[in-house]
């Protein structure tokens, strides 16, 4: 058997989910309770009402209303959940009038054991508060007014999968896989809810680009249950040093799973998933993947599309978006002020493809502001964990929020990084990317739009301008010998008859094409850690990309491709 690519949580899968994608009964209504609301338009979930695709299409919604029946037998011996990837921003969960559940977080899971409400038809009503207004709020780039510049129309309420998942009694609830490349294995932990003695582990042969399951497994191993948890280590049988079996976006190996939750010989749960065995570091702004220098060639991607919003069309759209970037010579991406759809990062780990993750920022730093962001990004860090793809996390981006700097703001962003690298220690992070970095950080990364001809100038020998967009990249003076990461550049756009912008523009596709190799022969020639092209496709008014809104290209990828595999990067890194 091969894992459902469409699963909205690939790193944890059972068979036999029911998707409850499509349309739904829905409504605009301030009402707090559902007694005055009425239900007079369909939705079509998960795409949000801004978006074209949910067929509601409404510019600016508060709060939205979705209503669905779900008619489900009782199965004996399990119990069944209602499972949202993600609702913008504030939901409340109704059963039949009454409230059962609310959850806060535009980007993150959460979900509701339906098993005591079912035998008869059950009415789901679902609240979406979304106030477009609050700039403590974590929203990335969602315009607080009229979209403009660098904002983009909004997405309010439900903009990731909903679906049932039937799960016996006793059950596995998480997992935990960290890579060891010193051992050549993974360490476990699986959290169990219910009984039983131990869970067995099967582990089987890795390939490249699928996560299938053979008839016989590689490895197997049983790991005794202590309260709640199995934990333990599956050291792989290799002989040497199995570096083909490292991932890496060259080499995308993946290591299938079959986790069974036993109680003596009896299996009471069965669920898969699969682990990449790769590791990250830095030393003085050079990234090392794997133990070895490596040169991270990333696009700026905002996760967008014109009939979404923030909601992908389906699986082919999120896997065109991933064979694109690769397409066009980029090793990764920078998924950029949002949370991208998990089966987004699936893909990413089966076709090869870093994931610099970024947590959406916030606007107005209060301790409100603090309290949401926290427990997103701890939610966030724990969803995402398992994804091998997902090699660094951008906390803030260019002092949003955070600015005019003060000391609870400065105590603010150390004490993030600080909590994130104890949340997840093998991942690395930056701070603040662009500039006005802090103490604390992995990679020092600048957001510099000037020409190709500037740039070569600034960054030839590895150095750091002082203020390259006018703010200082650093509090207390820029480190030496450390490599910048430019993380943002190029922002090139190709004048035409939309009243679009960019950071700089060109008049005609020739001259489109020979500048924005320009700017990426400049990047490949200079002393930097990696790079990211601003960006991979247009998104809204912002038309800088490489490929339009509807991922056309407007230059032939294979001659962008030729020049970033051409990067005499390795030579550069050792020198």
């Amino acid at each position: 058997m091969k894992l459902d690519p469409n699963h909205p949580r690939p790193t944890l899968e059972r068979p036999g989910w029911r998707d409850l994608s499509g349309l739904w009964d829905f409504a605009l209504s301030e009402a707090e309770g559902p007694e005055r609301v009425r239900f007079d338009r369909r939705i079509r979930v998960p795409f949000p009402p801004e978006a074209p695709g949910s067929g509601v299409q409404e510019p600016w919604v508060g709060v939205a209303w979705y209503r669905k029946v779900l008619r489900v037998k009782p199965r004996p011996g399990f119990r069944l959940f209602l499972r949202f990837g993600a609702v913008d921003y504030r939901a409340e969960v109704f059963l039949d009038g009454v409230r059962v559940l609310a959850h806060e977080g535009g980007h993150t899971p959460f979900s509701l054991e339906l098993t005591p409400f079912l035998g008869r038809p059950l009415t789901l009503l679902v609240r979406a508060e979304d106030d477009p207004s609050d700039p403590e709020m974590p929203r990335g780039k969602q315009a607080l007014g009229e979209p403009e510049g660098i904002f983009y129309p909004r997405t309010t309420g439900i903009w990731q999968p909903v679906w049932l998942e039937w799960v016996p009694e006793s059950h596995i609830a998480a997992l935990r896989l960290t890579p060891d490349l010193k051992a050549l294995g993974f360490h476990l932990e699986a959290q169990v809810q219910g009984e039983g003695d131990g869970v067995e582990v099967a582990l089987f042969p890795g390939a490249k680009g699928e996560v299938s399951f053979g008839d016989k497994p590689w490895l197997e191993a049983h790991f005794p249950l202590a309260g709640g948890l199995a934990r333990g280590f599956l050291g792989l049988p290799l002989k040497g040093k199995g570096e083909e079996f490292l991932w890496r976006p060259e080499n995308p190996v993946l290591f299938p799973l079959r986790l069974r939750l036993l109680r003596g010989r009896r299996v009471l749960d069965e669920v898969y998933s699969y682990g990449g065995l790769r590791e990250v570091s830095a030393r003085e702004g050079v990234f090392f993947l794997n133990g070895e220098p490596y040169f991270p060639k990333l696009a700026l991607d905002q996760g967008l599309w014109p009939e979404g919003h923030l909601a992908a069309p389906g699986l082919s759209a999120l896997r065109r978006d991933v064979e694109l970037a690769k397409a066009l010579g980029f090793n990764g991406v920078r998924k950029h002020q949002k949370l991208e759809d998990p089966r987004y990062l699936h893909l990413a780990d089966r076709l090869g493809l870093l994931v610099f993750a970024e947590m959406p920022s916030f606007f107005r730093f209060s301790p409100t502001a603090a309290r949401r962001y926290l427990a997103e990004l701890q939610a966030a860090l724990e969803r995402d964990y398992n994804h091998p793809s997902v090699v660094a996390w951008v906390l803030f981006n260019e002092s949003w929020g955070l600015a005019p700097w003060r000391r609870e703001t400065q105590a603010f962003l150390q004490g993030v990084f600080l909590l994130a690298r104890s949340l997840d220690p093998g991942r690395l992070l930056v701070d603040n990317d662009g500039w006005e970095h802090g103490p604390f950080w992995d990679l020092y990364t600048v957001h510099d739009y000037a020409p190709p001809e500037v740039l070569s100038r600034r960054y030839a020998q590895g150095a750091f301008p002082l203020a390259p967009m006018g703010r200082p990249l650093s509090w207390e003076g820029v480190p030496e010998g450390v490599r910048p990461f430019l993380s943002e550049f190029g922002g090139l756009r190709l004048k035409g008859p939309t009243p679009g912008w960019g950071y700089r523009e060109v008049e005609g596709e020739e001259a489109f094409l020979a500048e924005v190799l320009r700017y990426v022969q400049v990047a490949c020639e200079s002393r930097l850690g990696g790079f990211g092209y601003t960006q991979l496709y247009d998104t809204f008014q912002e038309e800088n990309g490489l490929l339009d809104f509807r991922r056309r290209p407007k230059v032939p990828p294979e001659r962008v491709r030729a020049l970033l595999e051409g990067c005499e990067v390795r030579r550069i890194l050792l020198e």
